[in-house]
């Protein structure tokens, strides 16, 4: 029996190889909002978030929400710097040709400064939006709203986002100094075969540049009870 050890031992490690494979190419699940933060945020290093107090008024020309360096109009809709009145230019990232993003409520759920490298990058927004899934278990798609810096002093542009279970905790540091990612499940294109996509935004004070993650995503986020998620993998 000694002679075919080597063989037997082999067929084991042959099997366990096998194994770790198929486990490490196993779909994930994520069965809420913090599950699927963690999965998608993986090792990277999370950006610093302290929440900013918002405050809420009324003046001749209208309503405002205030949140440190940003003013948001209520009213009328929209971005300006809170000293200056400079308003702010709002890019809206979407799957092309894909519907347009729901209409904001436009006082913040929750606000934060964000930090990396020890400084300030800028600030981070959550809203609630009209349409399909606001209110009730169905809440679950967020618009997270990305201000990024310029010097000490909120730059010219917002960018605003709309994702399932997203939030300004998904940010990451990105592969380059001064950069921030954040990866958001979204809706696809409405000519592809899947309803949803994963999408990794690479954002700096330039702008915010999106690269599609070849990992499928699916479940039913509109009806499923438990808005449970599948990541596949690419």
């Amino acid at each position: 029996m000694r002679p075919q050890r080597p063989v037997a031992l082999a067929a084991i490690a042959l099997a366990c190889s096998a194994f770790a494979a198929c486990a490490a190419q196993a779909d994930a699940l994520a069965k809420n909002a913090t599950e699927l933060r963690d999965l998608l945020r993986g090792p990277a290093t999370a950006a610093t978030l302290t929440p900013i107090k918002t405050e809420g008024w009324c003046g001749p020309q209208g309503c405002f929400v205030d949140a440190d360096e940003l003013r948001i109009d209520r009213d009328k809709g929209g971005f300006a710097r809170a000293e200056g009145g400079q308003r702010l230019q709002v890019v809206e990232h979407k799957a092309p040709g894909g519907d347009a993003l729901p209409d904001l409520d436009w006082t913040p759920t929750d606000a934060y400064r964000v930090m990396a490298g020890g400084q300030r990058w800028g600030s981070c927004l959550e809203f609630s939006h009209a349409g399909v899934g606001k209110s009730g278990t169905f809440q679950r798609w967020i618009s997270v709203v990305l201000v990024p810096f310029n010097g000490a002093a909120p730059g010219a542009t917002a960018h605003r986002f709309v994702g399932y279970w997203t939030g300004c905790d998904s940010l990451v540091s990105g592969a380059t100094a001064g950069t921030l990612t954040l990866r958001v499940v979204e809706r696809s294109e409405p000519k592809a075969g899947k309803p949803l996509r994963l999408v990794a935004y690479q954002c700096s004070a330039r702008g915010c540049e999106g690269q599609v993650d070849r990992r499928t995503v699916s479940g039913e986020p509109g009806n499923a009870q438990d808005g449970t998620l599948t990541i596949g993998q690419p």
